[in-house]
């Protein structure tokens, strides 16, 4: 069996170590993801930067406020009379307001008021039509049908009636009374058969037959006296002697191999031995041709470049010159001393793994002589078993034949007694032949008599079946009866459905009636409301003229008031220009003032500026602190796949383990295999050996599959000799 490698070994404990301890990066994953829950990462310098941030944004209060208020209240008015001019351009009446009045009252219009009059007086030419039709919408002629149809009255209803009095009798009744004593045909043949029955013709055949003999029992008595020779037996008795003739050629072929080793061992003894270490006769020449390249090189490549490039540069002699030649020529001296000791080393290598080659050799050419001569035992042993073996089996067929001889004896005598045994059972059969005849006798008659009264029964069952179909059809007569007058009573039912349908078919054309005189009264008052709408519209178009007229006026009396109104705009634009000096005067303080307060602003645009520089620095440090608890959740979701890493190295020193295994278990496979062939190739020899010497017939079913084994070479001599000895003794 081949042990697990040293990797597989060392594999499987370092899986069983990560199995039993974990990893030291799932801890690390854990402490990190439990710091980001807990939150932290987020304390400190942004928090603070935060707060401090939110405490400064305080401004001060502007200090020209106060200023612009003292503007804003008319501090800085001057009075050169502006305002007083103002006030009385405010006082300015338009004349066009009193010719605007005068024309009002003048305004008539005789068109408007006289279809104003029409409007109220006009009439509606619908209205009569209207009022007729509510006239008409109280009656229904459908009214009178439904009154007429209250009284209906179902034409079914008599013959229902008349139904239900003759539902009662059923003509059937009669006819079952006479099938009420009913009398079976077979009656009398049952009761003739049953007098029959208590006779068997058979009875007296069984009673000749008790006394049976077996024309064969005297020939099987005789049988059982001559069944104890066997002629084979004598056959037997002469084969337990026997000898196999292949057995002296094994037991010299045996000891030859005891005596004589592997020839092809002395021929590798002497680079066993190291003779061939360090003495090849070829070693020098092949350094010597290997290393004439570097020379070479030097000689016409190196060493020629360096002599003209210091020529060139006048150099040449000069300490410079020589310390690159001799850089040049301790590179050459060096590379050559490494390729001849490459070439030494491989050469000792070499010679070295002959040396164990044949050391290897020996041993295996030992183990396969102490095989042979193994082999050449098992089989001289193998033989003499054999030999034994076919005498046992000579035995054997003595003592089977024998037993045979006995058993035939024995089966002779019993097949008498047989024959004899079943003669005493034919007689047997015969009484107990005669014993179910008579019992079928017997049963016939209970039979018999069980058939008269299996007929009676039935003929019994047809009456009370008479009875029963009379009773049946009497009920289904009465459930006739029953049905008619339900069916009486549904039709009753019906024609007072019919009745109060009417009824409410009345009360539907009396509600319809009143819907229609509704209706017909709604229908008169739209059409008046439409007539008044009519009349309203005459007031409007009306009303629409005299507003023309008017609008006539006022063009008039608004034309004067636009030239009165542009005296007064020059005025004004006089007072305006009067204004503007004020207005320039208050700007300019007033852009002082602003000035300063955007100078103010401007102060505190620099203190939130300054605040979003620390925001920004304060975000940044919170992205950064962000993006290093990314990392580290990053890392903590790393770490079962880097635990699944360290097997992952175990599992690859498993798979170099595996393989060395397997090379190693083919490599033993291998040498199994030769050392099998080299074993059965022996054994071949002697089985082909024994078939020459017995006619063919022998092989070996199972081979040599034995492992080689390392013995004493002195034990193995002596304990081969004893085997041959004891074979010779035999």
């Amino acid at each position: 069996m081949i042990d697990w490698s040293k990797p597989t070994q060392d594999a499987y404990a370092q899986m069983e170590a990560i199995a039993r301890n974990g990893s030291a990066l799932n801890g690390n994953a854990q402490n990190v993801a439990n710091g980001v829950m807990t939150g932290s990462a987020y304390d400190g310098t942004p928090k603070s930067t935060y707060e401090s941030l939110q405490a400064g944004l305080n401004p001060t209060a502007n200090p020209y406020t106060g200023m612009v208020n003292s503007v804003a209240n008319g501090a800085l008015a001057n009075g050169f009379g502006g305002q007083n001019a103002l006030a009385a351009g405010s006082q300015w009446n338009n004349p066009g307001v009193a010719a605007t009045a005068a024309a009002a009252g003048t305004i008539n219009n005789s068109a408007g008021n006289a279809l104003m009059n029409n409007g109220l007086n006009g009439t509606n030419a619908g209205m009569g039509l209207a009022q007729q039709a509510a006239a008409n919408a109280s009656s229904n002629p459908a009214q009178a049908g439904y009154a007429n149809a209250t009284g209906y009255t179902n034409a079914a209803g008599s013959s229902a009636a008349a139904l239900a009095g003759t539902a009662g009798y059923n003509p059937a009744v009669d006819a079952f009374k006479g099938q009420t004593g009913y009398t079976n045909s077979g009656l009398g043949l049952a009761q003739d058969a049953a007098a029959l029955a208590n006779t068997n013709p058979a009875l007296a055949a069984f009673q000749n037959a008790t006394g049976y003999t077996n024309g064969s029992l005297d020939q099987a008595r005789n049988l059982a006296g001559t069944a104890g020779n066997n002629p084979a037996i004598a056959g037997f008795q002469n084969a337990t002697g026997y000898t196999n003739s292949a057995l002296g050629a094994q037991q010299a072929f045996a000891s030859f191999l005891a005596n004589n080793g592997n020839p092809a061992a002395s021929m590798l003894q002497s680079t066993a031995n190291g003779d061939y270490l360090n003495s090849n006769p070829y070693l020098d020449q092949a350094v010597k041709n290997a290393n004439q390249s570097f020379v070479d090189q030097f000689n016409n490549s190196i060493a020629p470049g360096i002599d003209s490039r210091m020529a060139a540069a006048g150099r040449l002699g000069s300490g410079a010159y020589a310390s690159l030649r001799n850089d040049a020529e301790k590179t050459t001296a060096n590379a050559m001393a490494t390729n001849a000791g490459n070439i030494m080393y491989n050469n000792y290598n070499n010679e070295r793994a002959n040396q164990l080659n044949a050391q290897n050799a020996i041993g295996n050419f030992y183990n396969q002589n102490v095989g042979n001569v193994q082999s050449a035992l098992n089989s001289l042993s193998s033989t003499d078993q054999a030999q034994q073996a076919a005498r046992l089996n000579a035995l054997t067929g003595l003592s089977s034949t024998s037993d045979a001889a006995t058993k035939n004896a024995i089966s002779a005598n019993q097949n008498a007694a047989n024959i004899d045994a079943q003669q005493q059972q034919a007689r047997l059969n015969a009484i107990t032949g005669m014993g179910s005849t008579a019992d079928s006798i017997a049963k016939n008659a209970i039979n018999a008599s069980q058939n008269v009264a299996n007929i009676d029964n039935a003929q019994q069952q047809n009456r009370l079946n008479a009875i029963t179909g009379m009773g049946n059809f009497s009920d289904s007569a009465t459930k006739n009866a029953i049905s008619a007058n339900q069916n009486w009573a549904n039709i009753d039912n019906t024609q007072q459905s019919q009745r109060l349908n009417a009824l409410a078919g009345q009360a539907s054309t009396a509600d319809s009636v009143a819907k229609n005189m509704i209706n017909a009264s709604q229908n008169v008052a739209n059409i008046d409301a439409q007539q008044q709408q009519t009349n309203n519209a005459a007031l409007l178009n009306a009303g629409n003229l005299s507003n023309n007229a008017s609008n006539l006026w006022l063009s008039v009396a608004n034309q004067l008031g636009n030239q009165s109104a542009a005296q007064q705009t020059n005025n004004l634009n006089y007072l305006n220009a009067l204004g503007d000096l004020y207005k320039y005067d208050t700007t300019n303080r007033m852009n002082a003032m602003t000035t300063g307060a955007n100078m103010a602003n401007q102060d505190f645009a620099n203190k939130v500026s300054n605040a979003g520089v620390q925001m920004n620095a304060a975000n940044g440090q919170t992205a950064a602190q962000n993006a290093q608890v990314g990392q580290q959740l990053q890392a903590a979701g790393m770490a079962p796949g880097l635990r699944a890493n360290d097997y992952a190295d175990s599992q690859a020193l498993l798979g170099v383990g595996q393989a060395q295994q397997a090379r190693e278990g083919a490599f033993l496979q291998d040498d199994i295999n030769k050392w099998n062939a080299e074993q059965n190739a022996v054994w071949t020899g002697l089985i082909n050996q024994a078939n020459i010497l017995n006619g063919g017939g022998f092989n070996n079913t199972s081979g040599t599959q034995t492992k080689p084994i390392y013995t004493n070479n002195t034990a193995q001599a002596m304990g081969a000799i004893g085997s041959i000895a004891g074979l010779m003794a035999k």
